[in-house]
């Protein structure tokens, strides 16, 4: 545990700084694995961003949201405060999806992939999350007695609930370090194997974190709320997080939502056609064609670059 460092003379809360270094490791993914990775047109790119910056502070919301009802479930009154990760992501992921939908043209019929790419943006910037839980003391394991234990300073959440000696807490599971070790690796997996797995990384997330958290909750020794019933909060929203991802897979493979599949198609082929016509029409109207291409691209359907080649092959004709 370390609760903050001095640099300069200037007081820096460690939690506050991993949370920053998340954020930070998100958007670097975000545009090495995205934007270049994909090679995004800059509208599509700047709209995907903006939708995920929004989803980012939704889901920071919904985190706050399920923590304090799930304190509440516990204590009989309202509680108010808080995060939790997988309340952030129960509200979170399907805000952003719906986001993409609507306000990324090229998405429109393919948000659950454009999601999926941003996916590991989210997995390595928790896994820092999880280091600041750590430096910050919560989000701490059982008391142990195996090699695993750590032992927490006087005055921490961990040796209130735990106390041994000297004020210190008895030795815990470091259930922190443990979490963020899976989600680097989880990470590392989706990016080394990308060309393979790009258009699972939702699915995949979904399985994995939600076995993982699911087994990692019975060796967590905090007060993480209630759900009123034998499972705790994040074991419930695990099994959500199952069940999601059972239902995205047999929408993959064409067994569930078949109307819905009928539709993404309908709406992908509209994308494709609105970039198709003005050109097979330019012979007719080139000036009405340029700006035709021009509502396009500032609808982020067609590129700048696209945009200003068709409008020199445009010109040349008039």
């Amino acid at each position: 545990m370390l609760p903050a460092i001095h640099i300069a003379g200037i007081h820096v809360p460690m939690y506050s700084l991993m949370v920053f270094l998340g954020i930070v490791a998100f958007f670097v993914t975000y545009f090495l694995y995205v934007e270049k990775g994909e090679k995004l047109d800059r509208v599509t790119s700047n709209r995907l961003l903006f939708v995920s910056i929004l989803g980012i502070a939704f889901l920071g919301f919904s985190a706050m949201f399920f923590n304090s009802l799930f304190h509440t479930i516990e204590a009989g009154e309202i509680r108010i405060g808080g995060i939790t990760w997988l309340g952030g992501v129960l509200g979170g992921v399907p805000f952003t999806v719906f986001l993409i939908h609507k306000l990324v043209p090229k998405a429109k019929g393919r948000a659950l992939y454009y999601f999926s790419l941003l996916v590991p943006g989210l997995v390595i910037g928790h896994a820092f999350g999880r280091l600041g839980c750590f430096f910050g003391g919560c989000c701490y394991g059982r008391v142990t007695d195996s090699i695993f234990g750590v032992i927490f300073p006087e005055g921490s959440l961990a040796a209130q609930q735990y106390p041994g000696e000297n004020g210190a807490s008895l030795p815990v599971l470091p259930t922190q370090l443990f979490e963020s070790v899976f989600e680097f690796v989880l990470f590392f997996v989706l990016v080394i194997f990308r060309k393979k797995l790009k258009p699972y990384n939702l699915l995949i997330y979904f399985f994995a974190y939600g076995v993982f958290r699911f087994s990692m909750e019975f060796l967590r020794g905090d007060d993480r709320g209630s759900t009123g019933f034998a499972l705790s909060p994040s074991q419930f929203i695990c099994i959500l997080l199952l069940i999601a991802a059972v239902l995205i897979l047999l929408f993959y493979r064409g067994i569930l939502f078949k109307g819905l599949a009928q539709k993404c198609a309908v709406w992908q082929e509209q994308a494709a056609a609105a970039v198709a016509v003005p050109v097979r029409s330019s012979r007719r109207n080139p000036i009405g064609e340029i700006e035709e291409l021009h509502r396009l691209m500032k609808a982020g359907i067609i590129s700048e670059e696209e945009f200003e080649e068709k409008k020199a092959e445009l010109l040349k004709r008039i």
